[in-house]
Formats: structure tokens, sequence, C-alpha cells
């Protein structure tokens, strides 16, 4: 697989579908307001291989399909929420036991979380993250349940794009995303410190910070996941033998 052909497409993809369409992306971003519901639904689209970009539109569709897949990913997370309760419970046990929402501090010495059920957990977290989006395409183009939890078929079609090519594409996608988004956090947290100890603002203007940097998230949002969502169509498709 040609990794700068496959984030070229991603780029192009996203440039022609929602940057350069400025009446999409804004339905994208009322998409993710709505509890991101619709947004999965317009996700399912593009894992359908629809190209260009398809339109925000048929909102109970998108809603629907949106459910169906956050369904999918819902029962991917539970093996990890409860290894995650085994692991934390005793803490939260240990602090609703205290007076006034207060730790009892005789069962912090007795709470030590178990390493082994601690390493079974992100041993869970990232074969989830491994076969969670070949699952999702494939529950996007077949509109079956069983087949998003084909555990089998799943490992044997990763197996067809290659287990090292594939796990490069999540690192490398992965870092392309992250990478500005840690960026752009990290400079809002230097800039507010600044704003803060420097000039000696009020609540109200950190307030204003705050949702200045929430409301740029928001508008890049449609465009980091649709660059993602793309890309990993491709990867996806790149089992495929061209013909």
């Amino acid at each position: 697989m040609d990794f700068g052909t496959v984030l070229d497409d991603a780029l192009a993809y996203t440039k022609q579908g929602v940057f350069e369409n400025t009446n999409r992306w804004v339905k994208l971003i009322i998409a993710i307001l709505c509890l991101g519901i619709p947004m999965n639904g317009y996700i399912m689209r593009i894992y359908r291989g629809e190209r260009p970009a398809p339109e925000v539109d048929h909102w109970g569709t998108l809603f629907i399909d949106g459910l169906k897949l956050m369904i999918v990913g819902l029962i991917y997370t539970i093996p990890i929420i409860v290894i995650w309760a085994i692991v934390y419970g005793s803490i939260f046990l240990a602090v609703s036991s205290g007076s006034n929402g207060h730790m009892n501090s005789a069962m912090v010495p007795g709470w030590t979380p178990n390493i082994g059920f601690v390493l079974l957990m992100y041993l869970v977290e990232i074969v989830v993250g491994l076969i969670l989006p070949v699952a999702s395409i494939r529950f996007a183009r077949t509109n079956s349940f069983s087949e998003a939890f084909n555990i089998g078929t799943i490992l044997e079609y990763i197996g067809k794009i290659g287990w090292i090519t594939y796990i490069i594409a999540l690192i490398l996608v992965a870092l392309i995303i992250g990478i500005p988004i840690c960026i752009l956090l990290l400079g809002f947290i230097l800039l507010g410190g600044i704003i803060l100890f420097v000039f000696k603002v009020s609540n109200i203007v950190i307030l204003g910070f705050i949702f200045a940097l929430v409301l740029i998230i928001l508008i890049l949002s449609p465009l980091f996941a649709v660059f993602q969502v793309r890309y990993m169509t491709r990867v996806y498709d790149s089992a495929v033998p061209e013909e």
C-alpha cells in the first residue's frame, strides 16, 4: 500500500468535500452538536465508499445509521468498561464509604490496583483499537450486526491488508491527527497561563478563552473526522486487488 497516495486522497477528499464546501461544513458541525449521532451516520456513508464526499441530507437516515454505528462501538467497549470497573472500582468504594465524600483512610492502604488486570485492560484496548475500524467499515457495507462482530473474518481481512501495514497505517493517522490537536491544546494552555498570571484577568475572560478553544475544536472536528474516515476507507479497500 502506498501511504503517500492514501494520504493525498484523504486530504483531497476532505478539501473538496468539506473545506471548500462551507454549507456542508456547517451542517457537519450541527451533526456533531446533535450528540454526534448524525455525524456517525455521515461516517457510515463515507465508509461505504461514496465519492466525492456525500451531501449531509436525509437526516432521519443519518440518525438511524449513526445510532447503529454507536451501538457497535459501545458493544466493543464493554470489555474495557468491565475491566476498568474491576481495576478502579475499589477506590470509588473507598470514597463512597467515607464521610462527606472523603476517602476512608483505613481503606487506602488496602487499595492497590491489580497489575494483571491493568495490563489486561491495556491489552484489550489495543485489540479493540485494531479490530474496531475494520468492524465499523464492514458493518457500514453489509448493514449486518453479525458481520460487525465476525471476529474471525475481520482478522482474516486485516491479514489481507497486511498486519504490519495495517498497524503502521493506524499509527500514521493517529500521529497526523494527534500532533496538530496537541499543539493546539498546548498553545492555548500556554497562552492562557500567560494571560492569567501576567495580566491577572477576570474569570469571565478565562471562561471566554475556554469557550474559544472549544469553538475552534468544534469547527475543526469535521475536517479531522472526514480525513480519518476516508483514510481508513482507503486502507480497508487496499485489501481488494486492483483490476
